[in-house]
């Protein structure tokens, strides 16, 4: 009997450090329906809709980019994904603030602020190169992960920002026509704040909404259109030494910490123990749980 209940706790734990909440998978929905599932359409956001190049109906068949739709043209899992589109006016300082607020079917999605989030975007040739980072909004929620966090007038930070003022730039996305994971590493990525009168760069709560993804253009000349999928939109519990978030810790993960050790700074994925430097001990780290999750 111990025997058995040592062996389900090892179960137990394996599963615990797996922990995922998945928040949509846009799978079930009516295709074409714009704006209504979690993203709402580009043009919604005032903060930003001054930005963009069409504020009416989505139609792409007669160019008006103003699109959150559901779309069966590419799926990561399942047959069915988040189409977005949309096109600047060419604005220097353009960025777009796709925004979860009260959207219709999964309004203000509470995450835990301990957790990594983790959304697979395909991104189609043409479509010129970006930035992404992510908006949370510190409601304090006990709504349950991905429950309706509410939307008060609470701190909005941006997570994983890269730019001081300005548009909040991010984590570049320039691979094309494939499925990419990207990742955001809630507690170690660096932190910008956005909007409300407690936004300070800092996470005050433990419990908050996605409240936003955030797209800058690498180019703001380059004025699109752009076209991107949204899919597996979940949140996390990271494996140590899991450096890609892949769920996996592989060669991939013990090559990633080799080639940046000795790197410096703050929010670098490889630098597993969020001690500023890539060193022996995210080194052993990566050893020590190699082949966990795989």
């Amino acid at each position: 009997m111990r025997r058995s209940l040592i062996a389900l706790s090892a179960v137990w734990l394996t599963v615990s450090a797996m922990a995922q909440c998945l928040i949509t998978d846009f799978e079930g929905y009516t295709l074409g329906l714009n704006g209504a599932v979690l993203f709402r359409q580009p043009s919604f956001s005032g903060s930003t809709s001054g930005f963009l190049a069409f504020t009416g109906l989505c139609n792409i068949p007669n160019g008006v980019y103003n699109c959150s739709v559901i779309s069966d043209e590419q799926a990561h899992g399942g047959t069915q994904s988040l189409k977005v589109a949309w096109q600047w006016n060419g604005n220097a300082n353009a960025w777009l603030r796709l925004t979860t607020f009260n959207a219709a079917f999964v309004p203000n999605p509470e995450i835990n602020f301990s957790h990594k989030l983790a959304v697979w975007v395909y991104v189609p040739s043409g479509t010129p190169d970006f930035y992404l980072a992510l908006g949370v909004r510190e409601t304090g929620s006990t709504a349950g992960c991905a429950g309706n966090g509410g939307a008060p007038a609470v701190g909005i930070e941006w997570v994983g920002a890269t730019n001081t003022s300005g548009p909040p730039g991010g984590k570049r996305i320039d691979q094309k026509d494939q499925w990419v994971r990207v990742v955001f590493d809630i507690p170690n990525e660096p932190l910008r704040g956005f909007a409300g009168s407690s936004a300070n760069g800092m996470l005050d709560t433990t419990t908050g909404t996605l409240e936003h993804l955030a797209f800058t253009p690498v180019d703001p000349a380059q004025v699109g259109p752009y076209i991107v999928y949204l899919d597996d939109i979940e949140t996390f519990v990271g494996i140590p030494g899991d450096v890609n978030g892949d769920g996996c810790v592989d060669d991939a993960d013990l090559l990633a910490v080799l080639f940046a050790f000795g790197q410096t700074g703050s929010g670098l994925p490889e630098d597993v123990n969020g001690d500023g430097v890539v060193d022996d001990a995210d080194l052993l780290t990566v050893l020590f749980n190699f082949g966990q999750g795989c």
